[in-house]
């Protein structure tokens, strides 16, 4: 079995990657790392020759205030975050409807879910995914191929880094989560595993993983 995963060498994209390969799947890793630039339209033609599991991880927040949002940042979150994933999708679609089999899943965000501040590219890119998940699940559900997302809360990577620097207000966000830790990106990777292998009548949902904390 063939996966292909966007964003994997750090944080939750490297979790899902291991996990994957544990499970005995070849997995294609694409980002930057591994010479593939997504925020580039060139760049993301013909990336793989075939796949049965797809997982859109890859992504980037750029922070202001809306008020000063430049247009052309804007239109960079939205590419790398939202455009860079459909196309993906389309490729994959192209292997997998063919095939008859097919598993999709889009790594999304609670702020596609929940108003967030001074990063409204990043929030709107990723309740666009949710959006695009409920539409391709509707096209592609009678070829078998289902296509899903997961929205991860606070997780312990890079992303947050600037959040878990800030002892004071670390403390004030643990203290909100039910769970009463921060998620760890192998926490996101077992729903992925879950996904990947199971669940061939679940199609078109967003999972969350947040320890609790949308359910206050």
């Amino acid at each position: 079995m063939n996966a292909v995963v966007t964003g994997g060498s750090r944080g939750i994209g490297q979790a899902i990657v291991i996990a994957l390969h544990d499970a005995g799947y070849e997995v294609q890793q694409v980002s930057r790392t591994f010479g593939v630039d997504l925020s580039s339209r060139s760049n993301r033609r013909h990336l793989f020759d075939k796949v049965d599991v797809l997982v859109n991880c890859a992504g980037a927040q750029s922070f202001y205030p809306a008020i000063d949002y430049p247009v052309n940042v804007w239109d960079d979150d939205l590419e790398l975050n939202l455009t860079a994933t459909f196309d993906l999708c389309q490729q994959a679609a192209l292997y997998m409807i063919p095939m008859g089999h097919g598993k999709i899943i889009n790594i999304s965000s609670i702020a596609g879910i929940q108003g967030t501040r001074n990063c409204i590219g990043y929030s709107v890119a990723k309740a666009g995914l949710i959006e695009m998940t409920k539409c391709l699940s509707n096209e592609w559900a009678p070829y078998n191929i289902q296509v899903n997302a997961v929205a991860p809360g606070y997780i312990e990577t890079d992303m947050l880094k600037p959040l878990l620097d800030d002892k004071e207000h670390a403390e004030v966000i643990r203290g909100r989560i039910p769970a009463g830790r921060f998620g760890k990106p192998e926490d996101v990777a077992e729903l992925v595993m879950f996904l990947a292998t199971k669940g061939s009548y679940i199609t078109g949902t967003t999972l969350i993983v947040d320890g609790g904390w949308s359910a206050r």
